[in-house]
């Protein structure tokens, strides 16, 4: 019962949050176009479609593809805020030495709270671009796209957990003035191919992108782009290499959080 009691608490505190800072929930509202606006406003301004496609080497439009891909960057920048940045947070507020004494393990909180965020603001921001690719694609295709882009967030939030956890381990035993998100978020994107196919990225950009889990979110959520004609094959291999990133951190979470919390404890971090 406790730990759905964590889950019942992180919902309302989003539904809160909203209601009690509506100038805090209309930027959100905003901020999915400004992020698409500028992206595809740089792009039309040094280049056209055409040019896109011939660069990307496929028949796709523009604007779904970075439709797609922004839905995914500002999801995968919540749940490292939601699971990751909540270590600085309870830190500012005061709380966290009242986390280290809840009967549950860190880890469990950090992910039972930020999931329910997570999945609250992933579809707020499909939502609000959705009218933008319903326009662009036609109704029945684009709720279809919209569907796929839904499942790629799920799936890619899996991953994203466990490497949310281990830099939340890592944000813990530091100060609170080491704050790694407001570097890493950026990089990741980067490295992701959030703003451009990871493939004409430089070969040491490309090294780093295989082990990001918010690649592959992106390369499935952009699929939705050519789906004219499908590549299930495609599907099926982004599908497999996000269940198997999703073993390998959150093991490898499970296992560095409990090391990760002794270790702020003996040195006093809280």
């Amino acid at each position: 019962m406790g730990l759905l009691n964590i889950v019942k608490s992180s919902i309302m505190l989003s539904l809160y949050f909203y209601k009690n800072n509506k100038a805090n929930f209309i930027s959100m509202l905003i901020w999915p176009y400004l992020m698409l606006g500028l992206v595809v406003g740089l792009g039309f301004f040094i280049g056209d479609p055409n040019s896109f496609k011939r660069n990307v080497g496929l028949d796709v439009n523009p604007l779904t593809f970075f439709i797609a891909s922004t839905i995914v960057a500002m999801s995968s920048i919540d749940v490292m805020w939601s699971i990751a940045g909540s270590i600085v947070f309870y830190r500012w507020v005061g709380v966290l030495e009242y986390i280290f004494l809840t009967p549950h393990r860190m880890s469990l909180t950090l992910i039972l709270s930020g999931i329910p965020s997570y999945i609250l603001n992933s579809t707020m921001f499909l939502l609000v671009l959705s009218p933008l690719l319903l326009l662009q694609e036609g109704l029945a295709l684009g709720l279809l796209k919209l569907a796929v882009i839904y499942i790629a967030l799920i799936l890619g939030m899996l991953p994203l957990i466990g490497f949310a956890v281990i830099f939340a381990s890592l944000t813990l035993i530091t100060e609170e003035e080491e704050n790694f998100l407001q570097w890493l978020n950026p990089l990741i994107l980067l490295f992701s191919g959030a703003f451009y196919p990871v493939y004409l990225l430089p070969w040491w950009v490309r090294m780093i992108s295989m082990v990001l889990p918010s690649t592959y979110t992106i390369e499935l959520a952009r699929l939705t782009a050519l789906m004219g004609s499908p590549d299930f094959g495609r599907f099926t291999f982004l599908i497999g290499v996000l269940f198997g990133l999703t073993l390998i951190y959150n093991l490898f979470a499970a296992g560095i959080v409990g090391h990760s919390e002794r270790l702020a404890m003996k040195k006093g971090v809280v």
